[in-house]
């Protein structure tokens, strides 16, 4: 029996043929699970790039006070309010209720400049109304502070990733 197969040849032909599960209907991604996976993981790269870009503005804007006073501010939130630097885009409402109790009235001008510096930094096309009088323009807009964070998120992720820094 020169053509055919040895016992211990056939034996070794069907585990390599197990091992070989790409072609197998019960192991392969699909293409649709495969992007439905990418996609998640380009969302959470986005949601962290978006975060980070955040904080980076917010931390400008605070530094604009003076480092002392932005040190003061950070080293009061992670102590007494048990919110790290880095923990902010996770509890914006929770960071906002924080900025009106320290700031009091001039909490509307820092949120306003916060919410500035983060569009220029994402780009996310958020129009400020105009107006002829010296009434803050953050004032007049309709939208808190968090949902205008959360409406930049939101046109931030669905536009993909397009930070300047």
């Amino acid at each position: 029996m020169a053509g055919s197969l040895s016992e211990n040849q056939e034996t070794e032909r069907i585990y390599l043929n197990l091992e070989d599960t790409s072609s197998s209907p019960f192991n392969s991604i699909t293409g649709k699970e495969a992007r439905k996976e990418n996609s998640l993981k380009l969302s959470h790269e986005c949601q962290e790039q978006f975060d980070n870009v955040l904080v980076q503005a917010i931390d400008e804007v605070l530094a604009s006070l003076g480092e002392p006073v932005k040190n003061a501010f950070y080293q009061h939130l992670e102590v007494d309010f048990n919110i790290p630097k880095k923990d902010i885009p996770k509890n914006i409402a929770k960071f906002c209720s924080i900025i009106h109790k320290i700031f009091g009235l001039g909490a509307c001008r820092l949120e306003r400049k916060f919410m500035q510096n983060l569009n220029s930094k994402v780009q996310a096309n958020v129009e400020w109304p105009e107006c002829e009088w010296s009434l803050s323009k953050w004032i007049i807009m309709d939208t808190s502070f968090e949902e205008n964070i959360n409406n930049i998120r939101k046109n931030y992720e669905s536009s993909g990733l397009k930070t300047v820094i």
